[in-house]
Order: C-alpha cells, then sequence, then structure tokens
C-alpha cells in the first residue's frame, strides 16, 4: 500500500464507490513500538501487557465517551479519563492541544490532506492550492482531522469525520485507508530514527501528516 504522500491525487470517481462503503472499522491499528525495531500489531487485550509505547488508531464517527472509555482504558493504565476521551473523540471546529490538570497526558491535533482530481482518468494533476488541475478538471480538497491523546507509554488517535471542500457533498469514508498509509509511513520511518518515546513517535506521525501535504521535514 502506498504511503500518504503518494496519495495526493486520486479519481472522484474511485471515492464516490468509498463513499458507499460500509461502517468505518473502530479500531484501525493497535501496536507495540519500541526503539529501533519494527512494531508489532497486537490485539487491544495482548497490547494491555505488551512493553514499549502502546499506540491505538480508532474512528471516532459513530461513538460514545462511556465506549471509548471502557475500551481504550486499560490500555492507558489509570491515565485516561472521561474528559480526554470526549476531546479525542469531538470534531472542532479548529485544531486543538493542551494538557490536564494533574496530568502529564496532552493532548494534540493535525489534519491529513488530499486533493481529488475531478477527471476520471486521474490523469490531472493539482496545483497545490486545491482549486483547479494542470488539466483545467476542478479538484476538491479532502480533509481529515485526527486527535492524538499522548500519554508516559501510550498514544490514542483518533480519526475523525472528513470534510470535503470545491466538489463533493456526499460524505466520503476514507479513514481505513488514511490511517493505513499512516501507519506504514511511520513504521518505516520509526526504525532507522532517534525516536525513543511517545513525544518522539507522535513527532514521526505529525512529520508524515506534512509530507502527505506537500512538506517534507527532517525524520530526526
Amino acid at each position: 500500500m502506498s504511503t500518504p504522500a503518494a496519495q495526493s491525487i486520486q479519481a472522484l470517481s474511485d471515492v464516490a464507490q468509498l463513499s458507499t462503503a460500509t461502517r468505518p472499522r473502530l479500531i484501525r491499528q493497535a501496536s507495540a513500538w519500541i526503539p529501533r525495531m519494527d512494531p508489532e500489531p497486537l490485539p487491544l487485550q495482548d497490547l494491555e501487557w505488551a512493553d514499549g509505547i502502546r499506540w491505538v488508531d480508532i474512528y471516532g464517527g459513530n461513538l460514545s465517551n462511556s465506549e471509548v472509555l471502557a475500551l481504550l482504558a486499560p490500555i492507558c493504565r489509570g491515565e485516561l479519563t472521561a474528559k480526554m476521551v470526549r476531546d479525542l473523540i469531538t470534531p472542532k471546529r479548529f485544531a486543538t492541544g493542551g494538557t490536564y490538570r494533574d496530568s502529564e497526558v496532552i493532548m494534540t491535533s493535525g489534519f491529513r490532506i488530499r486533493h481529488l482530481d475531478a477527471d476520471t482518468n486521474g490523469s490531472g494533476a493539482t496545483n497545490g492550492n486545491g482549486r483547479k488541475a494542470a488539466n483545467g478538471h476542478p479538484v476538491a480538497s479532502v480533509f481529515e482531522p485526527l486527535q492524538i491523546l499522548v500519554g508516559q507509554d501510550w498514544v490514542l488517535s483518533c480519526w475523525l469525520p472528513a470534510r470535503v471542500f470545491r466538489g463533493l457533498c456526499d460524505p466520503v469514508h476514507l479513514a481505513d485507508e488514511s490511517s493505513s498509509g499512516l501507519y506504514l509511513a511511520v513504521a518505516k520511518s520509526w526504525r532507522t530514527s532517534n525516536a525513543t518515546d511517545t513525544a518522539g513517535l507522535v513527532k514521526l506521525v505529525r512529520r508524515e501528516l506534512s509530507v502527505a501535504a506537500g512538506y517534507r521535514p527532517p525524520i530526526n
């Protein structure tokens, strides 16, 4: 599967098919991350006791606070609260971030961008501003918000419903593909990076989100 940076342009016909897909999966990825080793995908019940950084990636489009808290609290070993869960799964108009009283947990956010060429042949190219492709076809920009909670040795990331600008009116369900692409891109960088903790892992996540938007910050 290609990385987020390689998926900057897609035909709108592909998105139309995705928009009618079945309900997105709740758990995208659950994995343990040990420095200079490949991440290990694990079921949630095994991840609870795993060494290294525990990262769970979810889709939050149809979740309640109680569902998420019950499911993920064991992974966070007592650090996860109802307020943190609410911040994680609730769409915001603007990007959010900050800390919590009497806790070292940090909330941060980002988004993945892709530009979709209206040319069904997929031959057009975006000019980078989401307005017109080089061949004159209109381009729609899809913003996929991502909320991230960062604990001492765990990370929870949550994809929120995509927002589409210039073109498509129907909702699109791209979180499955987005999370897989992001996971693979971060995994590729992790082993050779200097990252050893949750801050380093999240820095790689944000780097790959930037790459998808057309930037290439250094890995280390």
